[in-house]
């Protein structure tokens, strides 16, 4: 796991939560009925729910994969945070055999 100077996190973190921000957003806006409205300071909750969210999954994936001996995060880590949600891990089931492709070059000769 990569560690990052404080300078530099500083420096990412408020665009961060600007991309965040824009994609909350888009999705309060998709999702509320239109007659709706809602204040600047709901949105910032939500980006900072979200990230503080984000924030402690990303540590919990770092720890799984550090536990296992692997410096790559790898879907049985996220199969591993998502232990509770049975839903979204048969969602992530479906989309990673879905998207499973053939290593290149390699072939089944039996």
């Amino acid at each position: 796991m990569s560690q990052i100077d404080e300078e530099t996190r500083k420096r990412l973190i408020p665009q961060l939560k600007a991309k965040l921000w824009y994609c909350v957003e888009q999705q309060v806006k998709q999702e509320l009925p239109y007659d709706t409205s809602y204040s600047p300071k709901f949105t910032n909750a939500l980006v900072e729910l979200c990230f503080t969210q984000l924030v402690e999954m990303g540590a919990d994936l770092e720890a799984f994969a550090r536990h296992a001996g692997r410096e790559t995060v790898v879907a049985d880590d996220l199969m591993l945070l998502l232990r509770k949600a049975p839903d979204l891990q048969r969602l992530l089931r479906e989309h990673l055999a879905s998207t499973k492709e053939p290593a290149p070059g390699r072939t089944n000769k039996r």
